[in-house]
């Protein structure tokens, strides 16, 4: 394995409590974007939001400013207007997210919006290529299968991190692993990207990143706790085993920044928010098997009493 440094000796557990309470600061943003969320606030994509989405093209850029404009006139203000750009197409393609109306018949929504365009820019040649309807009671069963997968992941996380070590890792990976979701949550809904289903997927396929990372810091640190406590303290312990494995959680973090980085650039639309939530919760993730977990067991040990105090 390459080695970025040779026998490092950062001390990583000196300013934990800064990094800790800084990254609960950011929890607290990422609760509000979890409210937010529950409330059916933020930019929720079909499959959450109860709704439709039209994916429209025409052959002349009318204007995103007037499709709202008419929209709006006719019916629809609540209406959502996005515009893909497509270096292979040379239309002029829409993405239109309307919100659940009970009124309205399914599959109907399509057409009519299509007949208003077709009405009122007759020039331009709108086309309907495509559209996606999730009713309410469907769009709230996936929001609670969502959270149900969500909490027993976090129990299948606990049981295996306590039974290969010992609770006090378990409950430490548990808190990283909700630490890495809250603010990867926080950052993908207040900078206003569409949340569906595809980044729930990427959201727990970070969890189990965030994991293995924490998982490997933690194997290191239960094989020194072996030989190593009698000459060191608790907290020089965590902190060899962190620059032990520093090298390691380098490359295998950069091989996947660098595959991820591409796709958040020259991906399609859809490609490039689950690629960018990905890349995130890479650099969140790396952060907190270093910042947070360590710094988590060394808080416990120094609370657990005299004995165990030593730094």
């Amino acid at each position: 394995m390459f080695r970025w440094f040779n026998e490092p000796k950062i001390d990583f557990m000196k300013p934990r409590r800064f990094f800790m309470a800084l990254s609960a600061i950011a929890c607290l943003a990422g609760v509000y974007a979890s409210v937010l969320l529950w409330q059916g606030k933020a930019n929720l994509g079909t499959d959450f939001g109860a709704g439709v989405q039209l994916r429209m093209a025409s052959v002349s850029d009318v204007g995103i400013d007037k499709i709202r404009q008419s929209l709006k006139e006719d019916g629809y203000p609540e209406a959502q207007i996005q515009q893909v750009k497509d270096d292979s197409s040379k239309k002029f393609n829409l993405l239109i997210k309307i919100k659940h109306d009970p009124s309205k018949e399914v599959g109907s929504l399509g057409d009519e919006v299509l007949s208003l365009f077709n009405k009122n820019y007759s020039d331009a040649k709108f086309s309907l290529e495509g559209s996606d309807e999730v009713g309410p009671a469907v769009s709230q069963k996936l929001r609670d299968d969502a959270f149900k997968a969500f909490i027993i992941a976090m129990i299948g996380i606990l049981i295996y991190i306590a039974f290969r070590f010992d609770f006090r890792f378990g409950v430490s990976a548990i808190i990283t692993t909700v630490h890495d979701i809250l603010v990867i949550i926080g950052i993908v809904i207040l900078t206003g990207r569409e949340f569906n289903l595809l980044q729930v997927t990427a959201l727990l396929t970070l969890a189990g990143y965030s994991l293995n990372d924490t998982v490997v810091t933690f194997d290191r640190i239960r094989e020194n706790l072996k030989f190593l406590l009698k000459d060191k303290t608790y907290t020089d312990l965590i902190n060899l085993s962190v620059n032990e494995t520093l090298s390691r959680t380098i490359n295998t973090s950069g091989t996947v920044f660098l595959t991820l980085l591409p796709l958040c650039f020259m991906g399609g639309d859809t490609l490039k928010d689950f690629a960018f939530t990905l890349l995130l919760g890479v650099i969140v993730g790396t952060y907190s098997s270093i910042f947070i977990a360590s710094p988590i067991l060394v808080e416990w040990n120094l609370m657990s009493g005299p004995k165990a105090q030593n730094k």
